[in-house]
């Protein structure tokens, strides 16, 4: 786990070397000072709203282990999405699903495999909005070949949960021959574990609810576009709206890659790129990317901290816990 945040820490680095030099800091700090931060509200809001949207999202692909609550789901989600900010190695996502399986007395694995269902419809979403753009904005040859890449690795995983659902007692062969080595006792163990993973993967076979889940996946991704618009206006910005969908598309496909919690320095160094495609030089897009990255990171770190607080859970016995999980899986 130190080695990874080493590493993140490295990456964070070296983007935002990238990302400050050659700036005017004269001019950032006059961007700053001179934004209108009322335009931020309404940004803060719908920062919020989304999440809400994600809880409502969640809840159907929960309904199939057990019926929980909508605000259950969404103090989960606010605990994950903040541990995410603060802890290296994404482990909110582990941390989400301790914090639901502690809470509501389900299996972790299953509730870690909705999060992992859920990521894959995120990555659809952000597709079909880079293809809805294209048809608006010609994008670079490097970003189609990065969004190519991501589709494919999402099919790659999507066919492969789709087979665990789907094909379960012939995973379960496949497993024992390759891990035949392993001991009897740690080997039924983890077939314990996989057993509970796919328990996770039951809305595959509900075909309704995979459409409605994509379309209110793609809607989530469409507010969160909107969102960012007034960030623009903040700035005295107003670029077309497509540039929101291609900031959102360009910044989601750089902070996949490895970088220190709450995606410091990729964050910023892929809004100059996205910015850079309409014409908004470093002095321009820098204290925007400062200020939009502040909106998504602190209400969503405070609301976290407070549900944590409110569900009487600790972060460091939850990160303990989830890095025993990770370390199991």
């Amino acid at each position: 786990m130190k080695k990874k945040l080493y590493i993140g820490i490295l990456v964070s680095l070296v983007f935002l070397y990238l990302a400050f030099r050659k700036v005017d800091y004269t001019e950032l700090w006059q961007a700053l000072r001179g934004a209108n931060y009322w335009f931020i509200i309404p940004n803060v809001i719908l920062v919020v709203f989304s999440m809400w949207m994600r809880a409502f999202r969640w809840k159907y692909m929960v309904n199939p282990i057990k019926k929980v609550g909508l605000g259950r789901l969404f103090s989960s989600v606010m605990i994950g999405f903040m541990a995410n900010n603060v802890l290296p190695a994404r482990l909110g996502e582990f941390i989400r699903a301790y914090s639901l399986g502690t809470r509501e007395n389900i299996s972790k694995s299953a509730s870690f495999a909705t999060i992992v269902v859920e990521r894959i419809f995120d990555g659809f979403s952000i597709l079909f909005i880079l293809w809805a753009t294209l048809l608006l904005f010609p994008f670079p040859d490097w970003i189609k070949k990065g969004s190519n890449l991501f589709l494919a690795m999402n099919l790659v995983i999507l066919f492969f949960l789709i087979f665990l659902e789907v094909k379960t007692d012939s995973t379960l062969k496949l497993f024992q021959f390759m891990f035949r080595f392993l001991p009897r006792k740690l080997r039924i163990k983890a077939e314990e574990i996989l057993l509970k993973f796919i328990s996770g993967l039951k809305v595959f076979r509900d075909v309704p609810s995979l459409i409605w889940i994509l379309t209110w996946s793609i809607s989530i991704w469409v507010v969160t576009g909107i969102g960012n618009y007034f960030v623009f206006l903040a700035f005295g910005l107003h670029p077309p709206i497509q540039a929101s969908f291609i900031l959102l598309v360009i910044v989601c496909l750089g902070v996949t890659l490895p970088a220190s919690p709450g995606f410091v320095g990729t964050f910023q160094f892929f809004s100059i790129v996205a910015l850079k495609l309409f014409g908004y030089d470093k002095n321009v897009a820098l204290p925007f990317s400062l200020v939009l990255h502040a909106c998504h990171y602190f209400p969503v770190t405070l609301l976290g901290l407070y549900y944590l607080k409110k569900e009487h859970l600790s972060l460091k016995t939850l990160e303990k816990e989830s890095l025993e999980g990770e370390e199991n899986k």
